[in-house]
């Protein structure tokens, strides 16, 4: 069967799987790539806890250019950005930076988010995809230099 991936007009992802075409919009690439490498290196999603991973990301945020925080804020899912908060929320250069490149609107939507979201606390399984995605998007902003980073 031969498979062919391109892109769309519109920015989608087209997939033909022989005569069967498919389109994707781009949290659904994300989703699917992320399953596909869960079936094709089963150990390497799973090789650090999302903890961990989340716990990279946090540490590489705080040090993030203001613009590209602003650009992964337009351009990530508004649920990962919630977990990764609530994973954060007690690390104040964390959410002073995200938090400082928010409206007041929209701070306010996700602190209001994240007290009916996760009441308790984030799953292991929703932090881990959170973070997954999250990663993606950030290694694409850090690709097109949108999302720098201070020394540390």
């Amino acid at each position: 069967m031969k498979i062919s991936v391109g892109r769309t007009e519109k920015g989608a992802i087209s997939i033909a799987f022989g005569e069967t075409k498919v389109e994707l919009n781009m949290a659904e690439t994300k989703t699917l790539l992320l399953e596909l490498t869960k079936v094709l290196l089963p150990g390497a999603a799973a090789a650090k806890k999302p903890a961990d991973r989340a716990s990279v990301l946090v540490k590489k945020f705080r040090t993030a250019n203001d613009v590209g925080i602003q650009k992964l804020l337009r351009v990530a899912d508004h649920d990962d950005l919630v977990a990764l908060l609530k994973f954060g929320e007690n690390d104040t250069q964390l959410t002073g930076k995200i938090y400082g490149n928010m409206s007041e609107k929209s701070r306010k939507i996700f602190v209001e988010d994240l007290s009916y979201r996760f009441k308790d606390n984030i799953s292991d399984d929703d932090l881990g995809a959170a973070v997954t995605r999250l990663a993606v998007t950030t290694r694409q902003l850090e690709d097109d230099g949108s999302l720098v980073y201070a020394e540390s």
